[in-house]
């Protein structure tokens, strides 16, 4: 947990680069060096797997393994150049979207994830590709106290500047609940804000442009909006006469600033979030219902769960593209490569659930695939190399194995029925079945439990059917199954997944399902599966290279070392083991070729016509290295250890071997050869009187056998015989009883067929007589026949003839009818056309007399008004005659305008 200066660099890169393992002290770049060399010389893939608990430093070494790779394949060109920039930036890219901060690390990788990197026949580096493994997706909605979610979170809060954060509605310093739950980790804030630059600079490296990068952040503000939907005081139930329901209330101006981040219609995000839909049996419609508090949180997590997985697959697959970019002659399935797993450690938390049993399923797996592949595999070196060695006692971790794989098809079960809608399918159930399935079988009941309950009454121990109790090989972890049947699902609701669909932010649109309804469940646990199983295949076409990662302490602090911890980890990865086996076995071995070759020069040239095991035996003898310390095998040698490290110390020294010395091993050299000389005359002279002496020994041993089993069966052959001779004159008896039943049943066969043969001829007559007085009354009888039978057939025409005139006459009728029907349709069609036009005719004289009765109507009040008009001036006018009898009035001189009503009246 500090930075130790001179551990890693291109001087030590450079140190290490073409040293034996072995020579120098352990180092990743050791272990690195020799994969390199390995596929170079051998033209075989290698794998380098790294492993170790969570916090151990795996992430880290990986990447100290990366850069030396890079450091030995050079740079000799463009191509190579860039895959080497883009293989160191794709790290800090997975680091910031894969890694969070738990409570063992501070860097903990929450995903596994398989680096191969590919070099052609000169080592030069070619192409890279990234698969990854399982991420932790509930960590996005959900984690621990002094616990963090992913890094790209709040290195997009220290990292922007207060403009772009405004632009996505985002404050600094604001608590949102995706990034703040619980007691939150302080101090990071500038290592976020150095880490969000870094990751800006790998995203454009691997091929991001600026609006790429904008977008991706939009995301990411979009998911912490989202995770702000839900209030966080939420009203009591509202009873109501028709239905009971928890009225769910979001906070709008997150659903707003989610919904135009991420493209989607916000009244469509609520209304999805508020409301599910439910299929109407028997139709093909569905209806909408209020979803519930914990319903909405459902939707809610698994939508922003979704969102980031899919983002991040799609970043990984970018990452490769990336890659494939830059080789465009052709694919690499040509080249070698050396693989790099870095996979999560055994975790055993407060609190483990679905991820933390498939993460230890995949240690499992590799532990047992180091048992197999390193152990074993050493021990059968040595029997083949025909060094003598007593086996040991290995762990086997196929009982767990098996455990977790019957609780995966449990687990597959309950999640479909589940998502076909069966409210039998809980968690509950599913971890009852479980615990009762293991204890059925001899091998499984052992491993698996059921949670052991407290007896006291204030005990807050979990119900006995929420969890069940693994026995690791690291451990015991006891797992509680709450969400299990939700999390092993991979299918996102409909609704929601539609919402992607329609997006119209084209990143969010890019992680929509295609062929989204057409199963309502995909099993997690059985791709994780499949991937873990397509990774071991993969292993198995390499040669391996571990790296153990071991930590310190828990506490994540600098220079303490705590032995019980650092012991605990030891015998928990099975180091133990290979530790007895390094110690009585021999941890170095070399080819005889390869052993020759490299330290040929440190002999004289009259050493150089020996073989090969005589020359390495002088080698040994030369250097003074113990005869406890090597041995010969069929084609290697094996050295304890450190002794492969002092010769290699000698050979770059120069140190050579005293002359006195070399001499005595010349002696000793010759001694042998005629000592071997001697034995081998004497072999030769001793093997044909050996060989005699055998065969007389096998041939005495022989005869003694003989007879003692003719002594034992002597007996038994006399009464065998005795067997034989009475069933010999049984068998003569009833011979002879058999051959005089034969003859007399032939004498009786014969009477029998001449008799037979008489009647036969007495027949024969009468059947003649008989043909001769029968045959005319026969022909009269077949006349008789022919002619009834002609008078049927007439019979039969006639009636069908009949039949036919009855049948054209019924069509006849038929028809008959349907045209009297259709005649009496158009009658009745023109009888209502006829009291249509009637009542049309009526209804317009009706107007026609109600327009004329207003009209009158119109005219009388126009004449009433003329006359009262004129009975007016008529008044006025007397009025006037009185006052000037010049003027006066007849009745003939009536106004202009009463002569259109009176023509009127």
């Amino acid at each position: 947990y500090k930075e130790i200066e001179g551990l890693y660099g291109k001087e030590q890169c450079a140190r290490y680069r073409g040293k034996h393992l072995g020579s120098l002290p352990p180092h990743p770049y050791a272990i690195a060096d020799t994969a390199y060399r390995a596929l170079l010389r051998e033209g075989r893939n290698q794998g380098l797997l790294i492993s170790g608990e969570s916090g151990a430093g795996k992430t880290e070494t990986a990447k100290k393994v990366m850069q030396y790779l890079s450091f030995a394949s050079g740079a000799s060109s463009d191509l190579a150049s860039n895959i080497q920039d883009r293989v160191l930036q794709a790290q800090p890219i997975l680091e910031s979207f894969g890694n969070a901060v738990t409570m063992r690390n501070s860097n903990s990788s929450r995903f596994g994830k398989y680096n191969r990197v590919f070099f052609d026949e000169q080592g030069t580096l070619l192409d890279a590709g990234i698969t990854t493994y399982l991420l932790e997706s509930s960590r996005v909605v959900v984690h621990g106290d002094r616990e963090r979610t992913y890094h790209c979170f709040y290195e997009m809060l220290r990292g922007l500047d207060d403009e772009r954060l405004k632009e996505l509605q985002l404050e600094r310093d604001r608590p949102y609940r995706l990034t703040s739950q619980g007691q939150s980790v302080a101090g990071l804030e500038p290592r976020d804000a150095a880490n969000f630059n870094r990751l800006c600079d790998a995203l454009q490296t691997v091929g991001f442009d600026t609006a790429a990068v904008d977008s991706t952040m939009e995301v990411l503000a979009g998911l912490l909006h989202l995770g702000d939907i839900q209030k966080d005081e939420q009203p009591l139930p509202v009873e109501d006469d028709d239905d009971d329901i928890r009225m769910v209330e979001v906070n709008d101006e997150s659903v707003e600033a989610a919904a135009r981040l991420l493209g989607m219609d916000a009244d469509d995000l609520c209304a999805t979030l508020k409301r599910r839909k439910v299929a109407v049996p028997g139709r093909g419609s569905f209806h909408e219902v209020p979803r519930s508090l914990s319903q909405l949180r459902q939707a809610l997590s698994s939508l922003i769960k979704a969102l980031y997985k899919r983002m991040f697959e799609r970043l990984v697959q970018r990452i490769n593209d990336s890659f494939a970019e830059l080789r465009k002659d052709g694919t690499n399935e040509e080249c070698g490569h050396i693989g790099i797993l870095d996979i999560y450690g055994f975790e055993r938390l407060k609190r483990n659930s679905f991820e933390q049993l498939c993460i230890n399923l995949a240690n499992e797996r590799l532990q047992q695939y180091f048992v197999e592949n390193v152990l074993v595999a050493e021990q059968s070196l040595y029997r083949r190399e025909g060094l003598p060695w007593v086996g040991l006692e290995l762990p086997d971790s196929q009982p767990v194995v098996s455990s977790i794989a019957q609780v995966f098809r449990t687990l597959d079960e309950y999640s479909q029925q589940l998502a076909k809608g069966f409210e039998t399918a809980t968690d509950e159930k599913f971890c009852q079945k479980t615990v009762d399935e293991a204890a059925k079988s001899a091998d499984r009941k052992e491993v698996l439990k059921q949670f052991r309950m407290k007896s006291t009454r204030l005990s807050t121990a979990p119900a006995a059917n929420a969890g069940f109790i693994i026995k690791h090989y690291a451990g015991t972890v006891e797992y509680h199954t709450s969400g299990w049947l939700d999390k092993n699902n991979d299918r996102l609701l409909p609704e929601c997944e539609e919402l992607i669909c329609e997006s119209t932010n084209p990143l969010v649109r890019s992680l929509g399902e295609e062929d989204r309804g057409k199963a309502l469940f995909r099993s997690i646990s059985k791709k994780y599966t499949a991937d873990l199983e397509l990774l071991l295949s993969t292993l198995s076409t390499c040669n391996l290279h571990y790296i153990r990662c071991f930590k310190p302490n828990e506490e994540q602090a600098p220079n303490v070392f705590k032995h019980e911890l650092v012991l605990d980890q030891i015998v928990q990865c099975g180091t133990i083991e290979l530790v007895k086996i390094m110690h009585h076995g021999y941890p170095n071995r070399c080819p005889f070729e390869e052993i020759t070759a490299r330290f040929r020069d440190l002999l004289p040239d009259n050493f150089q016509r020996y073989g090969m095991r005589t020359f390495i035996e002088a080698l040994m003898a030369a250097y003074e290295v113990p005869r406890e310390d090597w041995a010969l095998g069929m084609s290697r040698l094996f050295l304890k250890a450190g002794q492969l490290r002092a010769l290699e110390g000698m050979r770059l020294e120069g140190t050579r071997p005293k002359p006195e010395t070399l001499a005595r091993i010349l002696s000793s050299i010759i001694r042998k050869r005629w000592s071997r000389a001697i034995n081998a005359v004497q072999l030769c002279n001793y093997l044909p009187k050996f060989l005699a002496q055998l065969q007389a020994h096998r041939a005495a041993k022989a005869l003694c056998c003989v007879a003692l089993a003719v002594r034992r069966l002597a007996p038994r052959l006399n009464a065998a015989h005795e067997r034989i001779e009475n069933r010999r004159l049984c068998v003569h008896r009833r011979f002879a009883g058999g051959a005089k039943a034969i003859f007399f049943v032939s004498y009786i066969w014969s009477r029998i067929r001449q008799r037979r043969a008489e009647r036969l001829i007495r027949s024969l007559r009468v059947a003649s007589l008989l043909h001769v007085r029968l045959q005319p009354w026969v022909a009269r009888a077949r006349e008789r026949v022919r002619d009834q039978a002609t008078r049927r057939q007439a019979e039969k025409e006639r009636q069908q003839l009949q039949r036919q005139q009855l049948e054209a006459e019924r069509h006849r009728l038929k028809e008959e009818a349907a045209r009297q029907e259709e005649e009496r349709r158009q009658l009745e069609e023109e009888r209502v056309r006829r009291d249509e036009e009637q009542r049309r005719l009526e209804a317009v004289q009706a107007q026609e007399k109600e327009e004329q009765r207003r009209a009158i109507d119109e005219a009388r009040r126009a004449l009433d008004e003329d006359r009262r008009a004129f009975e007016r001036e008529r008044r006025s006018s007397m009025i006037l005659s009185q006052a000037s009898p010049q003027h006066c009035m007849t009745t003939e001189a009536l106004p202009p305008a009463a002569a259109p009503a009176a023509s009127a009246l």
